[in-house]
């Protein structure tokens, strides 16, 4: 099992991605450097400015039609609609682990601010509960959620990102996830 140190800087790393994606646009960049830290890389993240913001919104809030949905169904489902199937097994998921949202039905489950804080929450697990069984099953639930969801989607939202996107500030935060998701999909692959 990888040391207690790396599972809390990524847990803390997937909080922080969690609150960019509710809109607390200064924790993605607070998460491009502890990405750049954790993975030996300098993302050059500038201060969030007016032209950030605008960005954000166009690529993930709206009112417009969205350049980069950050929904899992979006990109898992031919139609790219919202509360389909994938939601559904995302909520199951959570339930699994014992979690209920409570934005349920307002926000979809598979909402990237929702399942990254969800992978935090489990890393969490494993740092509180090390050594017992139950830190290995949150271990567990980590491997096979980023397998089974957050893996099978986040390089086509982060490429919609980067296509659709016009400030510098969206692009290298983007790419500093972009980073980190390809470090995370390397350690799962080669665990037995």
């Amino acid at each position: 099992m990888e040391d207690v140190r790396k599972w809390r800087q990524k847990a803390a790393i997937y909080r922080l991605l969690a609150k960019f994606y509710a809109g607390d646009l200064s924790a993605g960049q607070e998460a491009a450097v502890r990405i750049g830290a954790l993975l030996g890389i300098s993302p050059l993240v500038p201060p969030v400015d007016d032209e950030g913001r605008h960005d954000f919104n166009r690529l993930f809030v709206g009112p417009q039609k969205l350049l980069a949905p950050p929904l899992e169904s979006y990109y898992r489902n031919e139609e790219h609609l919202p509360m389909q199937e994938e939601t559904m097994a995302v909520r199951a998921a959570y339930g699994e682990a014992g979690l209920e949202l409570i934005a349920q039905n307002k926000i979809p489950d598979d909402h990237a601010q929702f399942e990254f804080y969800f992978l935090s929450c489990l890393l969490e697990a494993v740092c509180r509960y090390q050594g017992e069984a139950l830190a290995r099953q949150a271990a567990e639930a980590y491997r096979r959620f980023l397998q089974e969801h957050l893996l099978l989607w986040v390089f086509a939202h982060l490429r919609a990102v980067d296509k659709g996107c016009s400030s510098t500030y969206c692009r290298e935060v983007a790419g500093a996830i972009y980073h980190f998701m390809r470090w995370e999909k390397e350690a799962v692959s080669h665990e037995v």
